[in-house]
């Protein structure tokens, strides 16, 4: 068994509320192992013998059903989160202002190249790609950005979930810790 973390897509955010308590729940009721939530936005760690893909549909499933909320789910493990941050293009940055720098995780591959983001990218922002994810500086933070998530899912035909460096960084750190259910 592995333990993995899945990120919620668009949850706590316009009006999808999940509350964390139930979705740990709801990931022990699917068959999963010591569910785990990071912070109220839609991470959860936990144990599975399943494929990526299978957890994220087993999970979109379940959540849909006992919650009604339709999310997408992206799981990465502990590997997946480390060569993210190895292959950081902004490490200056991590350091310096990592609530300003988003790895923007993705269901699967960009169909569109990074240069149809351009016209979004009106406040300095600074799009890189990535293993699995892409990498944004936000200079004047993600919250005053045109660059959103919703631009990003459109132009590169792909679903997105974003989580600013601090927690990306602390996911990868839940996950090093060896686990047992």
């Amino acid at each position: 068994m592995r333990r993995v973390a899945g990120l919620l897509r668009a949850v706590n955010v316009g009006g999808r509320k999940v509350l964390m308590a139930d979705l740990r729940q709801v990931v022990s009721q699917a068959g999963f192992e010591a569910p785990q939530t990071l912070l109220a936005s839609g991470n959860v760690l936990f144990g599975t013998t399943l494929s990526a893909a299978e957890t994220a549909r087993t999970l979109e499933a379940t959540i849909l059903k006992a919650l009604g909320v339709a999310t997408d789910v992206m799981v990465r493990d502990h590997g997946d989160l480390a060569a993210v941050i190895a292959a950081n293009p902004f490490p200056d940055i991590a350091k310096s202002r990592p609530n300003g720098l988003a790895a923007i995780f993705l269901s699967g591959e960009p169909q569109q190249e990074l240069d149809c983001l351009k016209t979004a990218c009106i406040a300095g922002e600074d799009v890189r790609s990535g293993p699995g994810c892409l990498y944004v500086w936000f200079p004047n933070g993600l919250g005053n950005s045109r660059l959103s998530n919703a631009i990003l899912e459109r132009r590169l035909s792909v679903r997105a979930t974003a989580r600013n460096w601090n927690t990306v960084a602390r996911l990868e750190a839940a996950l090093a810790r060896p686990f047992s259910p």
